[in-house]
């Protein structure tokens, strides 16, 4: 497969050339979608290959985040509020297991103020063998 590309003129970047090339492209446009980076791409680079799968996992690790907010694709320095997908998607998901938690809090503190639990229905044990409903 090796002499194919090789024939062909062909070759795959590795990921320090490309990496900088799809920043080069996003900085200049950054309203591009995939498609059209990777098209950027293969058009200043023709002799590349490179699929758009790989472009597309390039860009998800450039998303930019300042002050909490999607500001949109394209990497800044870490010192400008970068922070990476894997790490905005683990802050989500830390803010909505915080906020169920504070609605189960408020849940329990409502069913406490109204004399126990609130569950219409359900039979409740008592030690002398006397069950209640």
């Amino acid at each position: 497969m090796a002499d194919g590309a090789a024939a062909t003129g062909t070759l795959v970047p590795e990921f320090d050339d490309l990496k900088p090339c799809i920043k080069a492209i996003k900085d200049a446009n950054p309203e591009m979608g995939i498609a059209k980076v990777h098209a950027a791409v293969k058009e200043q680079h023709p002799e590349w290959q490179v699929s758009q799968d790989r472009v597309k996992k390039i860009l998800a690790d450039m998303v930019v985040v300042v002050d909490g907010k999607v500001k949109g694709k394209g990497m800044v320095k870490k010192s400008d509020g970068t922070v990476s997908a894997k790490e905005l998607a683990k802050k989500k998901t830390e803010a909505a297991l915080a906020k169920k938690k504070e609605e189960l809090k408020a849940k329990k503190g409502s069913a406490a103020a109204a004399g126990g639990p609130s569950q219409t229905g359900v039979s409740s044990f008592r030690p002398g063998g006397d069950i209640s409903h």
